[in-house]
């Protein structure tokens, strides 16, 4: 169980803190509360002090025990500090270093992880200096738990709404475990030694002709993260890549290929595998005929028909073909997503789907982040918010040990 610390801010939603607190209180957490001056005109101290059990700090000059600094003293106590909601005013402040009350204070004098939660009109959530100020605490560490579309205290049914108190405990969870200071043993280190790990990443290139090709933007990044965590948990890892502009893993023998075909041919040569995990984005159609030589433009046609044959489906070859080898396949979905990845998981005799919205902007291909939910075929899921694509893998790996052992 761990100590956290939640920063109130004042906005209309701060009500929603006290259910927080309690959630969080009846899962075994400890609570401690930090209020500004503004929360106080929606909420009392006294609620989240029945809650909790707790003293509720709300004035930075009020030090109840002479022995400790309390600012200072509740952030070293604290596992993590959540930040709900988190208003405009005091991601700015926070942003430009403005430490004017009892919270402010407690974050600038903490190293712990710690998680924002806004809450706002969508107008002001739009502004650039919010989303400026925001982008920056991302880059120095700070973790931003999304607002949802909702209902909102204006009126508006937009984005601002705060996240629901579900997603920011599983956010919380999610970044304990990232974020872990214990030093791992070294039977954590090793918990792949022996065993043999198969990933596929980046695009594959169907030929046109000498000098075109059908492919995708897949950039590879979150299969090569998978090999490297692969490794460092001590796994003898295969990576078979497509295209990509990545620098190759130290110790991982990498394949690499051009064609799906060349990627299923490399993969049927590796089915000894104890994991595979098959994250690269292989395309689904090949041309009929390739062109010896470049096509040329034949102004006597309006248009081009190229007649294409659909590839070998590697996932579907493996999932049939192998029952000793833990499977994990990856749905990259624009729309219809769940409901895609699902049947993609019974269809290819997986043991596991990930699945990731790829017609977001923020997240997943040729990009450094990544949102996805692990759909096994047990019934069970794990949705992983948004994290880049190293811890992303981390958790992937963890999980899949785990249901390994």
């Amino acid at each position: 169980m761990a100590n956290i610390v939640i920063g109130v801010t004042g906005g209309i939603a701060s009500y929603k803190a006290i259910d927080l607190t309690s959630k969080l209180i009846q899962s075994g957490h400890s609570v401690r509360v930090v209020l500004t001056d503004n929360t106080l005109e929606f909420v009392t101290p006294l609620a989240f002090q029945a809650i909790s059990r707790n003293h509720v700090y709300t004035d930075t000059f009020k030090e109840e025990d002479p022995s400790v600094i309390a600012h200072i003293n509740i952030g070293e106590w604290a596992d993590i500090i959540l930040v709900v909601p988190a208003t405009a005013n005091t991601i700015g402040k926070l942003a430009n270093g403005i430490y004017d009350n009892m919270l402010l204070n407690v974050l600038a004098a903490t190293k712990k992880p710690i998680i924002i939660a806004p809450a706002m009109n969508v107008h002001m959530l739009e502004q650039p200096p919010v989303q400026k100020n925001i982008e920056y605490l991302k880059s120095i560490g700070y973790h931003f738990l999304d607002s949802e579309v909702g209902f909102l205290a204006c009126g508006y049914i937009a984005k601002g709404r705060l996240a629901d108190t579900a997603s920011i405990i599983e956010y919380m969870n999610f970044i304990l475990n990232e974020l872990d200071e214990t030093e791992p043993t070294d039977k954590d280190k090793n918990r792949l030694t022996g065993k043999k790990v198969l990933i596929t990443a980046g695009p594959t290139r169907e030929k046109l002709d000498p000098i075109r090709y059908i492919t995708n933007v897949s950039s590879g990044k979150m299969g090569y993260s998978l090999a490297k965590v692969a490794k460092k948990l001590g796994a003898d890892v295969t990576l078979v890549s497509g295209p990509v502009n990545l620098e190759k893993p130290e110790g991982i023998t990498v394949i690499d290929v051009v064609s799906t075909d060349d990627m299923y041919q490399a993969v049927k040569e590796h089915m000894d595998a104890d994991i595979g995990i098959f994250s690269a984005a292989v395309s689904d159609y090949t041309p009929l005929v390739v062109s010896n030589n470049k096509m040329k433009k034949d102004k006597t046609q309006e248009h081009l028909r190229i007649d294409l044959k659909e590839t070998t489906d590697i996932l579907d070859y493996v999932g049939h073909n192998n029952d000793q080898m833990y499977i994990v396949g990856f749905a990259a979905e624009t729309h219809d997503v769940e409901r895609y990845a699902r049947e993609k998981l019974k269809r290819k005799n997986a043991d596991c789907i990930v699945m990731n919205d790829v017609s977001r902007k923020d997240i997943g291909m040729n990009s450094d982040d990544n949102e996805v939910m692990m759909i096994f075929k047990e019934g069970d899921d794990l949705k992983i918010p948004k994290s880049k694509k190293e811890s992303i893998a981390e958790m992937i790996l963890e999980t899949v040990i785990e249901r390994i052992e």
